[in-house]
Protein backbone atom coordinates (compact mmCIF):
# COMPACT_ATOMS: atom_id res chain seq x y z
CA UNK A 1 0.00 0.00 0.00
CA UNK A 2 3.10 2.44 -0.22
CA UNK A 3 2.75 5.63 -2.42
CA UNK A 4 0.07 6.08 -4.21
CA UNK A 5 -1.29 2.66 -4.05
CA UNK A 6 -4.48 3.45 -6.40
CA UNK A 7 -2.63 4.53 -8.96
CA UNK A 8 -1.09 1.64 -8.49
CA UNK A 9 -3.45 -0.77 -9.19
CA UNK A 10 -4.60 1.39 -11.82
CA UNK A 11 -1.32 0.92 -13.86
CA UNK A 12 -1.26 -2.99 -13.00
CA UNK A 13 -5.59 -3.54 -14.25
CA UNK A 14 -3.84 -1.75 -17.62
CA UNK A 15 -0.85 -4.10 -17.52
CA UNK A 16 -2.72 -6.96 -17.46
CA UNK A 17 -5.57 -6.33 -19.63
CA UNK A 18 -2.80 -5.60 -22.25
CA UNK A 19 -1.02 -8.54 -21.77
CA UNK A 20 -4.43 -11.01 -21.38
CA UNK A 21 -2.41 -13.93 -19.53
CA UNK A 22 -4.01 -17.55 -19.61
CA UNK A 23 -2.96 -17.60 -15.51
CA UNK A 24 -1.40 -15.01 -13.55
CA UNK A 25 0.64 -15.28 -9.81
CA UNK A 26 0.18 -13.07 -7.19
CA UNK A 27 2.48 -12.60 -4.31
CA UNK A 28 1.97 -10.21 -1.40
CA UNK A 29 -1.67 -9.87 -1.80
CA UNK A 30 -3.31 -10.36 1.35
CA UNK A 31 -7.06 -8.78 1.00
CA UNK A 32 -9.19 -10.89 -0.30
CA UNK A 33 -11.57 -7.88 -1.90
CA UNK A 34 -8.45 -6.41 -3.75
CA UNK A 35 -8.08 -10.11 -4.98
CA UNK A 36 -11.81 -10.12 -6.07
CA UNK A 37 -11.50 -6.81 -7.46
CA UNK A 38 -8.60 -8.06 -9.56
CA UNK A 39 -10.41 -11.02 -10.87
CA UNK A 40 -13.53 -8.87 -11.57
CA UNK A 41 -11.82 -6.05 -13.12
CA UNK A 42 -9.67 -8.49 -15.62
CA UNK A 43 -12.15 -10.73 -16.67
CA UNK A 44 -11.05 -14.00 -14.96
CA UNK A 45 -13.56 -16.68 -14.34
CA UNK A 46 -11.28 -18.49 -11.11
CA UNK A 47 -9.69 -17.04 -8.17
CA UNK A 48 -7.90 -19.25 -5.73
CA UNK A 49 -7.49 -17.43 -2.19
CA UNK A 50 -6.37 -19.53 0.49
CA UNK A 51 -7.72 -19.29 3.49
CA UNK A 52 -4.12 -19.59 5.30
CA UNK A 53 -3.24 -15.38 5.07
CA UNK A 54 -0.12 -15.82 3.36
CA UNK A 55 -0.30 -13.96 0.29
CA UNK A 56 -0.27 -16.23 -2.35
CA UNK A 57 -3.47 -15.68 -5.21
CA UNK A 58 -3.60 -17.12 -8.85
CA UNK A 59 -6.52 -15.99 -11.27
CA UNK A 60 -6.84 -17.92 -14.13
CA UNK A 61 -8.65 -18.87 -17.39
CA UNK A 62 -8.40 -22.55 -16.60
CA UNK A 63 -10.73 -24.53 -14.49
CA UNK A 64 -9.20 -25.57 -11.41
CA UNK A 65 -9.66 -29.30 -10.12
CA UNK A 66 -7.74 -29.12 -7.29
CA UNK A 67 -6.20 -26.36 -4.96
CA UNK A 68 -4.27 -25.95 -1.79
CA UNK A 69 -1.50 -24.84 0.18
CA UNK A 70 1.53 -26.10 2.27
CA UNK A 71 3.39 -24.23 5.11
CA UNK A 72 7.00 -23.98 4.08
CA UNK A 73 9.76 -23.77 7.11
CA UNK A 74 9.62 -20.51 9.10
CA UNK A 75 12.84 -18.55 9.02
CA UNK A 76 14.36 -17.71 12.11
CA UNK A 77 14.72 -13.97 10.73
CA UNK A 78 11.14 -13.07 10.20
CA UNK A 79 7.92 -13.15 12.27
CA UNK A 80 5.67 -14.48 9.70
CA UNK A 81 5.65 -17.83 7.89
CA UNK A 82 5.84 -18.53 4.57
CA UNK A 83 3.84 -20.91 1.86
CA UNK A 84 3.32 -22.03 -1.41
CA UNK A 85 0.15 -22.44 -3.10
CA UNK A 86 -0.50 -25.41 -5.68
CA UNK A 87 -3.13 -25.79 -7.98
CA UNK A 88 -4.22 -28.64 -11.10
CA UNK A 89 -6.06 -27.34 -13.76
CA UNK A 90 -7.63 -28.89 -16.77
CA UNK A 91 -6.31 -28.11 -20.21
CA UNK A 92 -7.14 -29.03 -23.80
CA UNK A 93 -4.76 -32.06 -22.81
CA UNK A 94 -3.25 -33.33 -20.05
CA UNK A 95 -3.66 -31.52 -16.74
CA UNK A 96 -1.50 -28.62 -15.81
CA UNK A 97 0.04 -27.85 -12.22
CA UNK A 98 0.80 -25.17 -10.92
CA UNK A 99 2.86 -23.98 -8.04
CA UNK A 100 3.43 -20.28 -6.88
CA UNK A 101 5.54 -19.66 -3.85
CA UNK A 102 7.47 -16.64 -1.90
CA UNK A 103 10.52 -17.71 -0.14
CA UNK A 104 12.36 -16.00 2.78
CA UNK A 105 14.04 -12.86 1.50
CA UNK A 106 16.87 -11.89 3.67
CA UNK A 107 20.05 -11.91 1.96
CA UNK A 108 21.56 -13.96 4.80
CA UNK A 109 18.71 -16.31 4.97
CA UNK A 110 20.01 -18.80 2.29
CA UNK A 111 19.53 -21.78 4.30
CA UNK A 112 16.16 -21.51 5.10
CA UNK A 113 15.26 -20.51 1.03
CA UNK A 114 17.18 -24.38 0.68
CA UNK A 115 14.99 -25.95 3.26
CA UNK A 116 11.78 -24.54 1.19
CA UNK A 117 13.23 -25.26 -2.04
CA UNK A 118 13.62 -29.01 -0.51
CA UNK A 119 10.05 -28.57 0.75
CA UNK A 120 8.46 -27.50 -2.70
CA UNK A 121 10.20 -30.34 -4.42
CA UNK A 122 8.71 -32.75 -2.37
CA UNK A 123 5.55 -30.94 -3.24
CA UNK A 124 5.77 -31.15 -6.62
CA UNK A 125 6.51 -34.82 -6.95
CA UNK A 126 3.46 -35.68 -4.58
CA UNK A 127 1.23 -33.73 -6.32
CA UNK A 128 2.21 -33.45 -10.29
CA UNK A 129 3.89 -36.75 -10.80
CA UNK A 130 5.19 -36.37 -14.57
CA UNK A 131 2.55 -34.07 -15.91
CA UNK A 132 3.41 -31.03 -16.62
CA UNK A 133 4.60 -28.38 -13.94
CA UNK A 134 5.48 -24.57 -13.98
CA UNK A 135 6.47 -23.30 -10.61
CA UNK A 136 6.24 -19.40 -9.90
CA UNK A 137 7.34 -17.02 -7.66
CA UNK A 138 9.50 -14.34 -5.43
CA UNK A 139 12.68 -16.22 -4.55
CA UNK A 140 14.65 -14.00 -3.58
CA UNK A 141 17.35 -15.62 -4.84
CA UNK A 142 20.06 -14.66 -8.01
CA UNK A 143 19.88 -17.04 -10.80
CA UNK A 144 24.16 -17.84 -9.36
CA UNK A 145 22.71 -18.72 -6.04
CA UNK A 146 22.64 -22.56 -4.02
CA UNK A 147 18.84 -22.15 -4.22
CA UNK A 148 18.19 -21.49 -7.73
CA UNK A 149 21.03 -23.68 -8.63
CA UNK A 150 19.31 -26.85 -6.75
CA UNK A 151 15.74 -26.07 -8.34
CA UNK A 152 17.75 -26.38 -12.15
CA UNK A 153 19.82 -29.03 -11.50
CA UNK A 154 18.05 -31.49 -8.74
CA UNK A 155 14.80 -29.78 -9.46
CA UNK A 156 14.88 -30.58 -13.24
CA UNK A 157 13.52 -27.17 -13.85
CA UNK A 158 13.54 -24.98 -16.51
CA UNK A 159 14.75 -21.12 -15.84
CA UNK A 160 11.92 -19.66 -18.67
CA UNK A 161 13.84 -16.28 -18.84
CA UNK A 162 17.35 -17.81 -18.51
CA UNK A 163 16.76 -20.41 -21.82
CA UNK A 164 15.28 -17.19 -23.74
CA UNK A 165 17.75 -14.38 -22.88
CA UNK A 166 20.90 -16.12 -22.14
CA UNK A 167 22.65 -12.94 -22.52
CA UNK A 168 20.39 -10.37 -20.25
CA UNK A 169 20.23 -9.49 -17.11
CA UNK A 170 16.81 -9.26 -16.33
CA UNK A 171 16.73 -7.49 -13.21
CA UNK A 172 13.07 -7.92 -11.75
CA UNK A 173 14.61 -6.19 -8.33
CA UNK A 174 15.88 -2.61 -9.90
CA UNK A 175 16.90 0.39 -8.50
CA UNK A 176 15.31 2.63 -11.35
CA UNK A 177 11.93 1.81 -9.26
CA UNK A 178 11.73 4.13 -6.46
CA UNK A 179 9.79 1.20 -4.56
CA UNK A 180 12.74 -1.22 -4.47
CA UNK A 181 16.06 1.86 -4.36
CA UNK A 182 14.01 2.77 -0.94
CA UNK A 183 15.61 -1.02 0.30
CA UNK A 184 18.99 0.08 -0.24
CA UNK A 185 19.33 -3.43 -2.17
CA UNK A 186 21.69 -4.19 -5.45
CA UNK A 187 19.77 -5.03 -8.69
CA UNK A 188 19.03 -8.73 -9.10
CA UNK A 189 17.13 -11.23 -11.04
CA UNK A 190 15.31 -12.94 -8.03
CA UNK A 191 11.67 -13.47 -9.84
CA UNK A 192 11.21 -16.64 -11.73
CA UNK A 193 8.94 -18.82 -14.08
CA UNK A 194 10.77 -22.47 -14.05
CA UNK A 195 8.93 -25.17 -16.09
CA UNK A 196 9.26 -29.22 -14.58
CA UNK A 197 11.07 -30.65 -16.90
CA UNK A 198 8.68 -34.05 -16.67
CA UNK A 199 7.85 -36.46 -19.46
CA UNK A 200 5.37 -34.12 -20.45
CA UNK A 201 8.14 -32.24 -22.55
CA UNK A 202 8.53 -34.73 -24.73
CA UNK A 203 5.26 -34.41 -26.75
CA UNK A 204 6.31 -30.57 -26.48
CA UNK A 205 4.16 -29.74 -23.42
CA UNK A 206 6.32 -26.82 -21.68
CA UNK A 207 8.16 -25.25 -24.70
CA UNK A 208 9.08 -21.99 -23.87
CA UNK A 209 8.46 -19.83 -26.44
CA UNK A 210 9.18 -16.56 -24.82
CA UNK A 211 9.91 -14.50 -21.30
CA UNK A 212 10.04 -11.05 -20.48
CA UNK A 213 9.96 -8.54 -17.59
CA UNK A 214 6.26 -7.24 -17.86
CA UNK A 215 4.72 -4.40 -15.68
CA UNK A 216 8.16 -2.49 -15.62
CA UNK A 217 7.78 0.66 -16.92
CA UNK A 218 6.66 3.65 -15.21
CA UNK A 219 3.25 5.07 -16.51
CA UNK A 220 3.02 8.81 -15.41
CA UNK A 221 6.44 8.07 -12.87
CA UNK A 222 3.72 5.26 -11.28
CA UNK A 223 5.63 1.61 -11.10
CA UNK A 224 2.96 -0.61 -10.09
CA UNK A 225 5.23 -2.87 -7.70
CA UNK A 226 8.41 -2.63 -5.98
CA UNK A 227 9.22 -5.70 -7.99
CA UNK A 228 8.99 -5.96 -11.83
CA UNK A 229 6.27 -8.65 -13.39
CA UNK A 230 7.77 -11.69 -15.40
CA UNK A 231 5.78 -12.91 -18.60
CA UNK A 232 5.67 -16.25 -20.13
CA UNK A 233 4.57 -17.89 -23.40
CA UNK A 234 4.54 -21.24 -22.60
CA UNK A 235 2.75 -24.27 -24.16
CA UNK A 236 -0.16 -26.25 -22.33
Amino acid sequence: EAGPWKKRWEVTFDGLARIQPDVVCFQELFNQEWAEEVKKRTGFPHLLFPKEPGGLVICSKYKPIAWGGSKLTKSPLEEYGRFVLWAEFETEKEPLFLFNTHLSWKPEDAATRKKQVHEILHLVKQKAGQNEVLLCGDLNASPHSAEIKWLINEGGFLDAFAETNPAEAGYSWDNRNPFAAMMHEPNRRIDYILVGLADALRNGRGWIESARLGLHEPVDGVFPSDHFGLVADIRV
